[in-house]
């Protein structure tokens, strides 16, 4: 079993990796807030860790059996599931609901851009075809 420490911008979160009763590798995120104390860190470990993974094996259990009702038995390769990891850790933190905010209006902004952008190729190619039209009819009446 392994816990790391870290802070994600925001708060003080607790990773905890360990081998189940299965014998497979599980991982789970405990969030303490503000900077925690040794003695928060220790009542945590001794008291709280033994039961917050016996909640997370029992969520997984649960999980796995309605998996197998969905009849989904889809392992991934451990290499890949590396990779995964490695680049959600390298994705950047958004720390504030301000940040956030400004994330969101910039891709609603983005959207609205791509949607404009569309609408004048639409009409600057129908206007080419119109006038391509019109010059083919002039050539047949041969004025």
């Amino acid at each position: 079993m392994k816990l790391t420490i870290y802070f994600d911008g925001r708060f003080w979160c607790g990773l905890i990796e360990y081998e189940s009763i299965q014998g497979d590798y599980r991982a789970c995120k405990y969030v303490f807030g503000p900077e925690p104390k040794d003695k928060e860190l220790e009542h945590f470990i001794y008291f709280k860790l033994q039961k917050f993974m016996n909640k997370n094996d029992k969520y997984f259990n649960n999980m796995i059996l309605s998996n197998e009702t969905n009849n989904i038995d889809k392992k991934i390769n451990p290499k890949k599931m590396q990779r995964k990891i490695n680049k959600e850790k390298r994705k950047p933190v958004m720390s504030t609901k301000a940040q956030l905010t400004i994330t969101k209006s910039r891709e609603q902004a983005k959207k609205g851009r791509k949607q404009q952008k569309k609408l004048h190729k639409q009409c600057s190619k129908k206007e080419k075809f119109d006038l391509k039209q019109k010059k083919k009819l002039e050539k047949k009446k041969g004025h």
